[in-house]
């Protein structure tokens, strides 16, 4: 049951980080400046690291609602973070698959 929760909590995750990292993206490149230097493409892939944090606890968040809604009374964290995994893997295959 908790592997079923966690890919649901997952695809969800994923939906939601389609809509969450625009703006986040958006901050990243603004805050990179508008000069063109040699490092700024580093800077700017190292900074979009912070999504990988940002997806685990929207995942943690997300996992959390729905044990609430299906009246679960235990929490685990590994099956959250599990979530946000597999969150993170349907991204890559959606990147390799639509080239986002």
């Amino acid at each position: 049951m908790n592997n079923v929760i966690a890919f649901f909590v997952g695809t969800i995750t994923f939906v939601a980080m389609m809509i969450i990292k625009i703006p986040i993206k958006r901050f990243i490149l603004w805050l990179a400046g508008p000069e063109d230097y040699d490092g700024k493409d580093v800077l700017i892939k190292r900074c979009n690291s912070v999504l990988f944090v940002v997806t685990m606890v929207v995942a943690v968040f997300i996992y959390w609602g729905v044990v609430q809604i299906i009246n679960v009374h235990h929490f685990k964290l590994c099956c959250s973070l599990n979530a946000g995994a597999i969150a993170i893997a349907i991204y890559a295959v959606y990147e390799q698959w639509f080239g986002a």
